[in-house]
C-alpha cells in the first residue's frame, strides 16, 4: 500500500532542537558540512527523489534540503548503511563507495521548530509510521507530499523530526534551507573517510554490531 496523500490543512506536533545541540551527518566532503542540497542538478532538473525531498514552495521554488541525525551511528546507517536490505542473507557495503564522504557536526545558532513525526505526531496526523517512515523508495513522491504540504502550510517550521528508521533509537532531521540561511555552522569532524581512522573505526563498529560485512 502507498503512503496515503496528505489533506489540508494538516494539524501536526510540533517538537524544538535545542540551540547548540550538535546534528551529526555523513557528508560529501567536497562542501562544506553546512551547505544544503539543491534539489537540482547543474541543468536545473529535478533530483532524484528522497523520502522528504525535492519539494517545492507556495511559490514553486525547489526547496534546498539536509538530511541529519542525533548521533554519528544515526548518520552512518542513514547514509552509508541506507539501502542495505534488513533481511539480506549476505550483507555487504564497499567502503569505497564513501569513501570522499566525512563527518560533519552542525551546530544550530537558535532554536530549531520541527514537525513531530514520531509516535505521537503520526497518531496526530493519521499517518501510519509504515506508510510515511517506513515505506520503500518507490513511495518517496508520496511521502514526500507530506514534507511539501507541512512546508507551505507553516512558513515558521524549520523541518521535519522523526524516529531514524535505519537506526530507530536516534532522531532523524530534514531540514528547510530556505528556512535557515545562516543558522548552521558547521564543523568537518577530521577528513574523508579513506584517511580518516576514527571514522573507520566507528563505521566497521556500527557495522560489526548489525552483522553487515564493510570492507
Amino acid at each position: 500500500m502507498s503512503c496515503r496523500a496528505p489533506i489540508p490543512p494538516l494539524d501536526p506536533l510540533f517538537d524544538r532542537w535545542p540551540v547548540g545541540r550538535p546534528i551529526h551527518i555523513v557528508h560529501d566532503t567536497a562542501f562544506a558540512p553546512e551547505s544544503f542540497n539543491p534539489g537540482v542538478d547543474a541543468a536545473g532538473r529535478l533530483r532524484k527523489s528522497t523520502r522528504f525531498a525535492p519539494i517545492r514552495s507556495l511559490e514553486g521554488q525547489v526547496v534546498p534540503y539536509l538530511y541529519g541525525g542525533s548521533t554519528l551511528n544515526c548518520a552512518i546507517f542513514e547514509t552509508v548503511f541506507h539501502d542495505v536490505p534488513i533481511d539480506s542473507p549476505d550483507k555487504f557495503v564497499d567502503l569505497a563507495d564513501f569513501a570522499e564522504r566525512g563527518h560533519g557536526e552542525l551546530t544550530p545558532k537558535r532554536e530549531l521548530k520541527l514537525v513531530d513525526l514520531t509516535s505521537e505526531g503520526l497518531h496526530r496526523l493519521k499517518v501510519p509510521k509504515e506508510e510515511l517512515i517506513a515505506s520503500p523508495s518507490r513511495d518517496y513522491p508520496h511521502t514526500a507530499a507530506w514534507a511539501q504540504v507541512l512546508h507551505r502550510q507553516f512558513p515558521d517550521i524549520d523541518g521535519l523530526l522523526w524516529m531514524s528508521r535505519q537506526r530507530d533509537r536516534d532522531h532523524a532531521l530534514m531540514l528547510f534551507g530556505d528556512r535557515l540561511d545562516g543558522v548552521l555552522s558547521g564543523q568537518r569532524i577530521g577528513g574523508r573517510l579513506a584517511r580518516n581512522v576514527t571514522l573507520r573505526e566507528a563505521v566497521l563498529a556500527a557495522a560489526l554490531r548489525a552483522g553487515i560485512d564493510a570492507d
